[in-house]
């Protein structure tokens, strides 16, 4: 058998194959839910205008009292925050925004930017290798055979790219990610890497927010709208790519092509 023989085309693993051609749009990227959750920003927005007319609110909060008890802390304050940051991935349901915007508070967007992304990393590496370690046998079991050797083929191929889209899209949870790869076949330095290049965007988004609460709350809504606009973005142009991939394989060239050898010329 010569080494062109053999299926090709659809059957070839790739992003598009496994992403864009699923049975099911993913449900943080549906219409109706990215419309629930720029309705809420909306919503949000107009509420504190509101009220700030009303009450006599300040756009700014008061940060001091928080910075001091920071420094109170001493050296052991940003070793403390990368702990807790790092456990916050390693236990996934607890969220990261709040931490963001208090390493924003404390430090502002450069520091608190690193040293969320150390102990993001941090707790990354941990919840790898914990799936790596506990879940990558039973990943068949939960998937099947075949599904498994699907996505380590997957993960060896491009799941550098997969990593990194994943990491950046502000709709997909950051820590259950870390998981996931760990019970594949992907390389801990491609993840690592491909990891810390995809959360670098987002996290400095949210610590900024964080930082614009101690001097004027329009600069968080302001980083809190290029947040929505980024789903919106997000899911426009996964709407678009799953689109093409349907039509492509709806298409006469595909349900032609031979089913007992070589593809026609």
């Amino acid at each position: 058998m010569s080494k062109n023989s053999g299926p090709r085309g659809p059957s070839r693993l790739s992003v598009d194959s496994f992403v864009f051609e699923g049975e099911a749009t993913p449900l943080l990227l549906r219409g109706r839910v990215v419309a629930g959750v720029v309705g809420t920003f909306l919503a949000l927005i107009l509420g504190y205008v509101a009220l700030a007319r009303i009450f006599g609110w300040s756009y700014e909060l008061d940060a001091a009292p928080f910075r001091e008890w920071v420094d109170d802390w001493g050296a052991w304050g940003p070793v403390v925050f990368i702990g807790v940051m790092a456990v916050s991935v390693l236990f996934a349901p607890i969220p990261n925004v709040p931490i963001f915007i208090a390493a924003g508070l404390a430090w502002g967007p450069v520091l608190g930017t690193a040293y969320s992304m150390i102990g993001l990393l941090f707790g990354s590496t941990m919840a790898f290798y914990v799936a790596r370690r506990f879940g990558r046998r039973h990943l068949p079991r939960l998937i099947g055979a075949k599904a498994a050797a699907r996505l380590d083929g997957l993960a060896d191929s491009v799941g550098g790219r997969m990593i990194f889209w994943c990491r950046i899209l502000p709709a997909i949870n950051f820590d259950w990610i870390s998981f996931a790869a760990g019970m594949t076949s992907i390389r801990f330095w491609p993840f690592i890497l491909f990891s810390a290049a995809g959360l670098l965007l987002p996290t400095f988004v949210a610590v900024a927010a964080g930082d614009g609460l101690g001097r004027d709350i329009r600069i968080t809504l302001a980083y809190g709208g290029f947040w929505v606009a980024t789903i919106i973005t997000s899911a426009g142009y996964f709407w678009i790519r799953r689109q093409r991939s349907l039509r492509r394989l709806r298409s006469p060239a595909s349900s032609a092509a031979p089913r007992g050898g070589r593809p026609h010329p």
